[in-house]
């Protein structure tokens, strides 16, 4: 159990539910691609669903073609909570294996134009990351994709149990540097409060992004 919450998979789906709907989103559909455009203002949002098949096989999802964003970034809130819905009724489950799920949200960000905004992934976990050795790969394509990667371990109490300081162990060192600055490891409940700041450029993660002059590339 999380703090209030029976399942934390469900409770964290419903936070993002509840934030998209908070967002400045920019109103491109997903379909818009590589040609959306940056003088439009807003954000654009996805989804990737990670886990370990049986502890041995890192598996991630994102939404299928026909359903949502079809697995993309949007800037549309219908896309965005179908997406959410299908998240909740596709829930994985096993292991925490993160290998797929981060070459999975390169593929995403692969979809978008890299034109100077910014561009963030947020990963969540409440537990050990079981294949940290096997992200060298990935973690160094999203540098490429001048993604700037935050981490949040979703506690289920105010006290840091082993599970939660191993889990802090595997995911920290995957975050952008300064590691401390784009970490925390808070309480389930905390989490809304936590992202409903991201876009404050005085908040404790708003002000490194709006830091963040990724460079455009041509072509």
């Amino acid at each position: 159990k999380f703090g209030s919450h029976p399942h934390g998979f469900d409770a964290l789906m419903e936070m993002m539910r509840n934030w998209i709907r908070t967002l400045p989103l920019n109103g491109e559909a997903a379909s818009v691609g590589l040609n959306s455009a940056k003088d439009n203002g807003g954000v654009r949002v996805g989804f990737v669903q990670f886990s370990g098949y049986n502890y041995w096989r890192s598996e991630a999802r994102k939404t299928p073609s026909g359903t949502g964003t079809g697995g993309r970034l949007s800037g549309v809130l219908a896309e965005l909570e179908a997406d959410v819905d299908w998240h909740e009724d596709n829930y994985m489950g096993d292991g925490t294996m993160i290998e797929a799920g981060l070459d999975m949200a390169v593929d995403v960000f692969h979809g978008s134009p890299l034109d100077g905004r910014q561009r963030v992934l947020f990963i969540f976990t409440d537990g050990e990351i079981f294949d940290p050795n096997s992200l060298a790969a990935a973690r160094t394509e999203l540098d490429k994709e001048q993604v700037q990667v935050f981490g949040i371990v979703m506690r289920q109490g105010v006290q840091h149990t082993k599970a939660d300081l191993d889990a802090e162990a595997t995911l920290k060192p995957i975050t952008s540097d300064p590691h401390d600055d784009h970490f925390e490891n808070v309480m389930i409940d905390e989490i809304p409060g936590l992202m409903g700041a991201i876009c404050d450029p005085n908040g404790p993660w708003g002000h490194l992004i709006v830091k963040q002059t990724p460079k455009p590339t041509s072509g």
